[in-house]
């Protein structure tokens, strides 16, 4: 009964991979963003984009596999433990640190990588909590006043050490399950190579902290229901993550049931005392610290931007919670953070009654459980695509229960040791693949614009957002056609003067005069008080020999007093943008003394 149990396993979970790879191969062909959670070959080179895949269907090979399976479990027995595994976290470091994010989609990527430079006083962090603030906020800032190098080098050195620990927390998870070999093996690098890796590649967030003590709760909560220890491990990460953000809540039904069994524990005398208070003190004086501030910006942020936007709330909260599309970027997501979720869900199935029960097992499925609801009802502002941070706790909890899965069906059997090799080439290889992505920008470019531009059809308000990041991102490349296309459809979505404004100056870098200078008629129109769209106005009819709209823009700037608000932030804004005026002649009101050369 055993064998046929693990014939069936083998069989499902190797028709599954085999699915997983011919999917990466079909979507890689097809003009359409209904995948967009595997599909990253289709903007790479063919080199990374093929050789890896061709790498992973090569382990499918039953002659392959069975060759690769031995060296698999020594690296399961050797690296994973000791000093092996402090030079994999190492190693993993240095990867995620060599691949730095230079698409800057995800999220506020862009926005907190201007933060630096502009002192940290943006907007993005009045949403912060302590540990954020600090290290995102006020230690790139302080490391600026003294040190030549880039300040942002800090979040990318935060996201480097985060990951390298992540790495160890992986391989910890595996050992604490008693994993040996390939299971360990594929357990591990199920845990490690998501594709919430990305998020720590730079990205002036809190994602990759979050995702690490996603992983040290689990591995702290397996241990302290299991035989007692992890207690301090499972106190100080919660007890961190709620200083840090705020969808660690998602972590307080786990910690609380690991700590209600601690006490039932104790309370037997199989538990110290102290190791429960280690336990409970430090959530609870971190949840206290942060309450306040949590609860201020959940009502303030959260309901009306992510819980309850007005999109929302007009479609009602169920039916926005499964509306197909919305389901649909959920299976993208999963399959992002997760490639081994369908794996995982054929192990299951195939052990019917062949599968037992182990310590820690009810946890990870609470934290399932709870991340659940959380994927559904939590709609980000810029869209699911765009805001992957947001769920990279919720991505870690499946990945975690995705390699419990795997690790025991390979320990106990119910999974032939050959697949392994399988396993792990068909999480590992898609996660680098994503990091080579976001590393290009031309390539992270095409696939957000494909997402704007291809199947299937998105609401006007997440385009407008989609469309508003290819501007900035075009701007910051100086790539100007770019910025031209990305601005007109951005204003066309949402056409608020910013978005007019920036398709006004790509107008003018591109020659178009003509263009620019209709553009700024408008806003002058919609914003006469605006000193930017007269001396905007002013530049392009100059160039395009309009005598009727340069005079009536120069009368305008020269009512500016030379030492006013709209002179200096004239002055700053040519020195950012100094092609919208012409070089050859004065800007009246826009110098100290009155004019420009």
């Amino acid at each position: 009964m055993a064998q046929r149990a693990a014939g069936r396993g083998t069989r499902a979970t190797g028709s599954v991979l085999l699915i997983l790879v011919l999917l990466r191969a079909i979507t890689a062909l097809l003009p359409s963003m209904w995948a967009w959670g595997v599909n990253v070959q289709r903007f790479l080179a063919p080199i990374p984009a093929w050789l890896p895949w061709a790498l992973t269907a090569a382990t499918l090979h039953p002659a392959i596999a069975t060759r690769l399976a031995p060296h698999l479990d020594h690296v399961g027995d050797r690296w994973m433990r000791g000093r092996g595994r402090w030079l994999v976290g190492l190693a993993a470091g240095a990867v995620v640190w060599s691949l730095p994010d230079r698409t800057w989609m995800t999220g506020d990527f862009m926005i907190r990588e201007m933060a630096p430079a502009s002192g940290g006083a943006i907007i993005s962090f009045t949403e912060a909590l302590p540990i954020e603030a600090f290290l995102y906020r006020d230690l790139p800032k302080f490391l600026a006043g003294f040190s030549p190098l880039d300040p942002n080098v800090a979040t990318r050195t935060i996201g480097a050490i985060a990951a390298g620990a992540f790495a160890i927390a992986a391989m910890a998870m595996a050992t604490t399950w008693q994993l040996k070999g390939g299971a360990a093996a594929a357990a591990a690098a199920t845990i490690f190579f998501g594709g919430y890796l990305c998020a720590f590649t730079g990205l002036g967030k809190p994602a990759a902290l979050v995702g690490l003590l996603t992983a040290t709760t689990c591995i702290g909560a397996t241990r302290f229901v299991k035989d007692g220890r992890g207690a301090g491990l499972l106190g100080a990460s919660v007890g961190i993550a709620l200083l840090t953000h705020r969808s660690t809540l998602a972590l307080l039904p786990l910690w609380i049931a690991a700590v209600a069994t601690g006490l039932r524990r104790c309370a037997r005398g199989e538990v110290p005392a102290g190791r429960v208070w280690l336990a409970t003190l430090p959530p609870i004086a971190g949840g206290l610290l942060a309450a306040p501030r949590m609860w201020e910006i959940l009502q303030r942020y959260d309901l009306p931007r992510h819980l309850a936007p007005a999109e929302v709330t007009r479609h009602g909260v169920l039916a926005a919670a499964f509306a197909p599309l919305h389901l649909v970027d959920l299976a993208n997501l999963l399959l992002f953070y997760a490639p081994l979720l369908p794996a995982a869900a054929a192990v299951a199935w195939s052990a019917s009654a062949h599968r037992t029960r182990a310590p820690g097992d009810r946890l990870l499925l609470l934290l399932v459980a709870t991340v659940v609801p959380m994927l559904l009802f939590i709609h980000p502002r810029q869209g699911i695509f765009r805001d992957l941070d947001v769920f990279v706790p919720m991505g870690v909890a499946c990945a975690v229960l995705a390699a419990r899965g795997i690790g025991r069906a390979l320990l106990e059997r119910r999974l032939d040791g050959a697949l392994a090799p399988a396993l792990v080439a068909a999480v590992a290889l898609p996660a680098l693949q994503w990091l080579v992505l976001f590393h290009d920008p031309d390539a992270g470019f095409a696939r957000t614009r494909a997402f704007a531009t291809e199947s299937p059809a998105r609401p006007p308000t997440e385009l407008a957002q989609v469309w508003d990041f290819m501007a900035y991102r075009a701007f910051r490349m100086r790539d100007w056609e770019q910025a031209v296309e990305a601005s007109e459809r951005s204003a066309r979505y949402a056409p608020h003067p910013r978005a007019l404004m920036m398709w006004a100056i790509a107008r003018t870098y591109t020659g178009d005069h003509r263009g620019a200078e209709s553009l700024y008629v408008s806003l002058t129109e919609r914003t006469p008080d605006d000193p930017l769209a007269w001396v905007g106005l002013g530049g392009a009819a100059l160039r395009a020999g309009d005598s009727v709209q340069s005079a009536r823009a120069l009368a305008r700037l020269n009512a500016y007093a030379p030492e006013g608000r709209e002179a200096r932030l004239i002055r700053r804004h040519l020195q950012i943008f100094p092609e919208v005026w012409p070089p050859t002649r004065a800007v009246v009101g826009g110098e100290a003394g009155g004019t420009r050369r």
